[in-house]
């Protein structure tokens, strides 16, 4: 299962999971191509963006499947299916990007405007998500955390405040890892976002 996360204001802010379901196969790896069109990729054609952008347009580059194999020290993971960039969804003032990895798992980035949103409130509901209590990772971004979430996964989370906006980072990776690896990932998501 896949898991998209967003932003929804219900009355009060909330930070809900929005729908879980299959996600269609990633295409097979094409061949190195030389067009800059190219809507999605199964390897990272540029690298990651520069420290905290003012626009961003894609998740891909802010943590490619080849760096989360360093990361994780295995060149293995995700090796099948590579990774893809999802369409962008733009709904109530909320930008969601995707980059999935081993079709599963994923790097999920929300954007809101930080006019009226609250972090404390968003990370509230974000943590109803676990289904243990988060492991914090202080001094990364404006809160940050992993837990262990539903379908065997472990999620990795990160809130940073940014050129006006509030930026969600959320890593899915099938199982537990090493805790370093999800410091890591939190490290290097708040020093881009």
């Amino acid at each position: 299962m896949r898991r998209t996360w967003g932003l929804l204001s219900v009355g009060t802010l909330l930070f809900l999971t929005a729908c879980s379901g299959e996600p269609a196969p990633a295409p097979t790896p094409a061949p190195p191509s030389t067009s800059a069109s190219k809507a999605t990729s199964t390897t990272p054609t540029t690298p990651p963006p520069p420290a905290s952008p003012p626009k961003i347009t894609a998740a891909c580059p802010f943590l490619p499947l080849t760096e989360v194999q360093q990361i994780m020290g295995d060149a293995i993971y995700g090796w099948k299916e590579g990774q893809q960039e999802a369409a962008v969804k733009e709904k109530d003032g909320i930008t969601d990007y995707a980059c999935h990895y081993n079709r599963s798992d994923g790097f999920y980035l929300s954007v809101v405007a930080e006019q009226g949103w609250s972090v404390p409130s968003m990370a509230a509901e974000t943590k109803k998500e676990c289904t243990k209590p988060p492991t914090p990772l202080p001094d990364i971004g404006e809160t940050a955390w992993f837990c262990d979430g539903k379908d065997q996964r472990v999620t990795t989370v990160v809130y940073k405040r940014a050129h006006g906006q509030i930026r969600v980072a959320l890593v899915d990776l099938s199982g537990p890892t090493r805790s370093d690896v999800y410091e890591t990932i939190a490290k290097r998501l708040a020093e881009r976002l």
